[in-house]
């Protein structure tokens, strides 16, 4: 095949520029796709964009939820070929070569929109979060920041069958969406006293599992005084800045557990221990979505021209609350 000219976007000098460039020749287990559309991850693209992330490979290829149809399968694919629509661990491009591999590239069933197959990288970020959290029938459960990690935890958590669900977030059109979601008590921190107001929900003992989501490290000191004593403090957000806490006092002497959840580190091969591989997270999110039973359709806020990409970028910097999920629309006839 002969090279191709695509466009990707890239972040320089805290600017999101689209480039053109020249896809390299396809590898025998690669597949060739052509992009309907991707998901802006709005703490994750913020973070790198502005450097609180440093992560110099991500911020030439950033983003990683891409959906789009086969053009071109190589000769040792399995189980693809040209015209399947495909959900790609990805970065925002017209086109891309994408490995045959589950953790990588799943089918998207018929009952699935390529909008709605998007979220499913991010809504792995939450699985692999609860997983790690090892949540129980019948705990409560707290969610700090109601983002799209937070309204997936929502709903996952509901179908393991925690006790109470409790979110905060400072903008009330997202704990509306929490509160369809599932969330039994909302909480916005400007309006009260966000650890009296978790204490009293949870029954005055503190929490038992927190997840935090919002990836800001001003919130970890008071995530540390909303857990109850021997409780776990999940992290999932991207925390790129020093968190100053009495570790004696606040951690120590009431036996708290920290756990950081980092997706990329759940393996991708299955192991005798292990059998959630990201594959395999993705394939029963992927299943869930197609059969109702998690929506991810009302979280999506906005969408746009990938072609808009620079203004778009300008507005996430800038912090913009009201950009829950926000799709790139690849028009190949620009």
């Amino acid at each position: 095949m002969s090279s191709l000219t695509y466009q990707k976007i890239v972040f320089c000098n805290e600017h999101a520029e689209i480039i053109d460039a020249d896809l390299p020749p396809m590898q025998d287990d690669q597949l060739l796709v052509k992009a309907r559309c991707s998901l802006i991850s709005p703490g994750t693209e913020r973070a790198a964009l502005t450097r609180l992330w440093d992560d110099a490979e991500f911020r030439e290829n950033p983003g990683y939820a891409l959906a789009g149809d086969v053009i071109a399968a190589g000769r040792d694919v399995e189980g693809f070929s040209v015209g399947d629509r495909t959900i790609s661990l990805v970065n925002h491009a017209s086109f891309c070569l994408v490995p045959a591999e589950p953790w990588v590239t799943l089918k998207i069933p018929e009952s699935v929109s390529y909008e709605d197959a998007t979220f499913l990288l991010v809504a792995s970020v939450s699985l692999h979060a609860l997983r790690r959290a090892q949540i129980t029938f019948g705990e409560v459960f707290v969610i700090i920041g109601a983002r799209i990690i937070g309204q997936i935890a929502i709903q996952l958590a509901k179908k393991i069958g925690v006790a109470k669900v409790v979110v905060l977030d400072m903008q009330e059109d997202r704990l509306d969406l929490a509160r369809r979601y599932g969330a039994d008590v909302t909480i916005n921190p400007t309006e009260v006293d966000q650890v009296d107001a978790v204490f009293d929900a949870v029954g005055g003992k503190g929490a038992p599992v927190i997840l935090e989501a919002t990836g800001n490290p001003q919130v970890i000191p008071t995530t540390f005084k909303m857990a109850g004593d021997g409780g776990r403090i999940v992290c999932v957000g991207a925390l790129e800045e020093p968190v100053s806490i009495s570790f004696h006092e606040e951690f120590i002497r009431r036996e708290l557990t920290l756990i950081a959840a980092f997706q990329p580190f759940c393996p991708t091969t299955e192991n005798l221990y292990w059998k959630w591989t990201q594959g395999a997270n993705r394939k029963l999110l992927l299943d869930m979505i197609a059969s109702r039973k998690l929506d991810v359709h009302e979280m999506l806020t906005h969408r746009f021209p990938a072609k808009a990409a620079p203004e778009v970028y300008e507005r996430i910097k800038t912090g913009e609350t009201a950009m829950l999920g926000a799709l790139l629309e690849w028009n190949h006839e620009d």
